[in-house]
């Protein structure tokens, strides 16, 4: 009996103090599979509910006065796991599904287990970097101005259902109202149309409903933008960026919102890596080749500032003078991203600097 109670005391002081567990999570909305690494040893695998006061039980139990660290993919869940568990004292980061290693074998076998692994190992040697977390504020705001684009692809969708509705019919839409945008002359013309079947005439009327509800839906949004983009956390840096040719109310907001703190980062070329202005590179040896714009950035950012290069380019002397010599040499697409390039860049520097965009400067 003795020795079992000496056994057992030695047990309980057990001590990983000095040590660090690093977790491989991979989540889903009703269970975790986490690896557990020993600094960069592989222990062992479970599963669990999907819940963080849980993990950190497990951990207190298994591995007293360790330093613990948690890593998962970036998806649905976003970023409230990594908030809830740095709450409870486990340092979380998130990474991009895209950087964490990956091998032909497991491409051709893909479970849970083995996923948790691969981001468990990657992240233990220190292979992975985090992506940024931005404060619950500015994601909220952020999903306000993603919530508008839905709206807008939502109303654009159904716009092109309507028309399809017409064509289908044969009847042609009147020159004068045939526009990118829907007047209320349109909308009226489109109510008072003369259709004999009437389930068409029924699907008409609901398209038109649908669009009004849409137009008014994002109205209202667009106001709340732009009270939001004069909120005192905003609105300097939306004087600045606004200040820039081709930026407009919808631009500014989605830049702001999108990379929160520009300080974090340190040079233009991390910045264009992130909003993806960066060619694609197959290179060996003496042959150097660079390709198509990489697939990797952010595609949204990378859409408004392609249409604000258009403007700033017919805008800023400099910029005009820059298309115009690219033109000679490149098609009008290619010349078009190296002005975003140059747009952004500028963009950048009086981001960071704080001062105001001045047409006629290149560099």
């Amino acid at each position: 009996m003795t020795k079992i109670k000496q056994i057992s005391e030695k047990k309980e002081k057990i001590d990983f103090s000095g040590q660090t567990i690093n977790l491989g999570i991979d989540v889903h909305k009703k269970n975790w599979n986490v690896s557990v690494y020993l600094n960069q040893l592989f222990i062992r695998t479970f599963h669990q509910v999907s819940e963080g006061q849980v993990l950190l039980t497990h951990l207190k139990t298994n591995y007293p006065g360790a330093t613990y660290k948690a890593c998962y993919e970036a998806g649905f869940s976003g970023f409230s796991i990594q908030r809830e568990l740095s709450d409870l004292g486990i340092n979380c980061s998130v990474v991009n599904a895209a950087d964490i290693p990956q091998t032909n074998k497991g491409m051709l076998s893909k479970t849970d287990t083995i996923d948790s692994r691969r981001i468990g190992e990657a992240f233990a040697k220190d292979m992975l970097n985090p992506i940024y977390v931005p404060a619950p504020e500015i994601e909220a705001d952020r999903n306000l101005i993603r919530y508008r684009k839905r709206v807008q692809e939502n109303l654009k969708a159904k716009r092109q259902s309507l028309k399809s509705c017409l064509s289908i019919l044969g009847i042609k839409i009147p020159i004068q109202y045939d526009k990118p945008y829907w007047t209320n002359n349109f909308i009226n013309w489109l109510k008072f149309l003369e259709i004999k079947n009437q389930s068409i005439k029924i699907t008409i009327n609901f398209l038109i409903d649908d669009v009004m509800l849409l137009r008014k839906r994002l109205f209202e949004i667009n106001k709340d933008i732009r009270m939001l983009s004069q909120s005192d956390k905003y609105k300097d840096s939306y004087i600045i960026l606004t200040s820039s040719p081709g930026i407009g109310l919808i631009t500014a907001m989605t830049l702001i919102t999108e990379i929160g703190d520009i300080n974090r980062f340190s040079n233009f070329n991390k910045f264009n890596s992130f909003i993806g202005f960066c060619p694609s590179e197959y290179s060996s040896g003496e042959c150097v080749y660079k390709g198509k714009m990489t697939t990797r950035g952010h595609k949204t950012l990378r859409a408004l500032l392609l249409e604000a290069a258009w403007v700033a380019m017919r805008c800023d002397p400099a910029l005009s003078l820059k298309y115009h010599d690219l033109i000679k040499t490149k098609t009008g697409k290619r010349a078009i991203i190296i002005i975003a390039r140059k747009l952004l860049s500028k963009i950048f520097t009086i981001w960071k600097s704080k001062s105001q965009y001045k047409n006629g400067i290149l560099k």
